[in-house]
C-alpha cells in the first residue's frame, strides 16, 4: 500500500477537483500532482492499494477566509492559532462536514481506495485559556467534546456508505463488494489507555464503529513517567 495526502496540515489539496468550492486550495497548493488519476491507476496495475490521507479540522487555509465556522479566541472574534501559527475549525462546524464529504468523495472517484481522515479533534496545542468554539456552543451537544465529534464520526460514514456518490469509478480488487471506500481514522495512541477524551474529543469507543480501520498514533511524548 502507498499512502498520499489528499489534504495536509495546510489546507491545501494534492489534485484538481470538479468541485469549485475545493478548486481555491488547489490553485494555491505547493505540493500536489496533475497526473494524480493516472499516477493512482499506475499504482492500481502494480497492485498497489492506494490511501488518501485527509487532514480534517487543523485547516489555516479554510478556517480564516470562514471565521463563524472556525475556532476563535475568547475574544469571539478572531480566529484562534496553535502554537505553529496553524487555525482549526470548529468540530461542530456542519457547514464544513459537507465540505470535508464532498472532498473524500472526489478523492475516491478519482482513484484512491481508502480515506484516512487525520486531525479529526479539537485543538490541543497553543493557549487554551484563550478559545472559543463558536459553533459546538450552539450543538446540540454543547461543550460535550466527544459527543460533537461523534455526531461528525456518524455523519461521515453515513454520507460515505451511500454507493451512488461513488459512481464515477469502479474500484477493483479492494476486497470491497460494494463501491464504496474503506476508511480509517488517526487517533492518539493514549486513546488506546486513556477513558477521557484527552480535552481533544476522542474516545476509541466512540470512534471505531464509524470506521473500517483504526489508526493509534503512538509517540514517546503522549506518554510521561
Amino acid at each position: 500500500a502507498i499512502m498520499i495526502d489528499v489534504k495536509d496540515y495546510s489546507g491545501t489539496i494534492s489534485f484538481r477537483p470538479e468541485s469549485a468550492a475545493w478548486l481555491p486550495a488547489w490553485n494555491v497548493a505547493e505540493c500536489g500532482a496533475r497526473d494524480m488519476r493516472e499516477f493512482i491507476a499506475s499504482m492500481h496495475e502494480q497492485g498497489i492499494f492506494v490511501i488518501g490521507r485527509i487532514t480534517v479540522f487543523q485547516d489555516p487555509f479554510f478556517a480564516p477566509k470562514n471565521p463563524a465556522l472556525a475556532v476563535q479566541r475568547s475574544d469571539k472574534q478572531t480566529v484562534w492559532t496553535d502554537g505553529k501559527g496553524l487555525s482549526f475549525v470548529d468540530v461542530a462546524s456542519k457547514p464544513y462536514w459537507d465540505h470535508i464529504v464532498e472532498l473524500a468523495v472526489e478523492a475516491y472517484n478519482v482513484g484512491f481506495d481508502e480515506l484516512n481522515f487525520d486531525y479529526v479533534r479539537y485543538p490541543s496545542d497553543g493557549n487554551m485559556q484563550d478559545i472559543y468554539f463558536p459553533q459546538s456552543a450552539q450543538s446540540e451537544y454543547g461543550s460535550d467534546k466527544a459527543a460533537n465529534l461523534e455526531a461528525f464520526f456518524s455523519y461521515l460514514k453515513e454520507q460515505l456508505d451511500d454507493e451512488s456518490r461513488f459512481a464515477a469509478f469502479r474500484h477493483e480488487n479492494t476486497g470491497r463488494e460494494k463501491n464504496i471506500p474503506w476508511t480509517s481514522a488517526d487517533l492518539f495512541g493514549m486513546t488506546t489507555s486513556n477513558y477521557d477524551d484527552l480535552s481533544i474529543g476522542q474516545v476509541q469507543e466512540r470512534a471505531a464503529q464509524y470506521f473500517d480501520f483504526i489508526a493509534p498514533m503512538v509517540y514517546p511524548s503522549h506518554h510521561t513517567t
